[in-house]
């Protein structure tokens, strides 16, 4: 698995949904997030294949080829205000293997996206690239 640098960052914008955690571990969230991440990619022209809830928060699915490009969505340790994301593209064993695959060009350019969007989120504070 591949992934791109992490944004975390503070917005009290994103509420849990109710019935959010049915799907997820306890105090885990990111839906709002995630739904609202996949709206603006859409209005930029890149194709979403939908919200997918995970154990550790929700991603934002982009593709499932020629790999599975995605976003991580998720609050930080129980916050409701405090966020991170990040872009990942996670190749097959044979993709591993030989090399077939380059992710570094979509995953640079999903980053690109993230730190165009972050700054547009309703009362954004403490963005921070690590």
């Amino acid at each position: 698995m591949n992934t791109g640098p992490q944004v975390t960052f503070t917005s009290d914008f994103f509420k849990p949904i109710p019935g959010e955690e049915e799907h997820t571990n306890p105090g885990c969230y990111g839906q709002a997030l995630a739904q609202w991440l996949a709206e603006r990619l859409q209005e930029r022209g890149v194709p979403v294949e939908g919200v997918i809830p995970e154990d550790f928060g929700w991603i934002v699915m982009i593709s499932r080829k020629p790999f599975m490009l995605w976003l991580a969505c998720s609050n930080t340790e129980d916050s409701t205000t405090e966020w991170m994301v990040y872009p990942v593209a996670e190749l097959s064993v044979t993709q591993r293997l030989f090399k077939r695959v380059d992710p570094t060009p979509e995953l640079e350019r999903l980053r690109s996206h993230l730190a165009e969007l972050v700054p547009l989120i309703p009362g954004v504070t403490n963005i921070v690239w690590e």
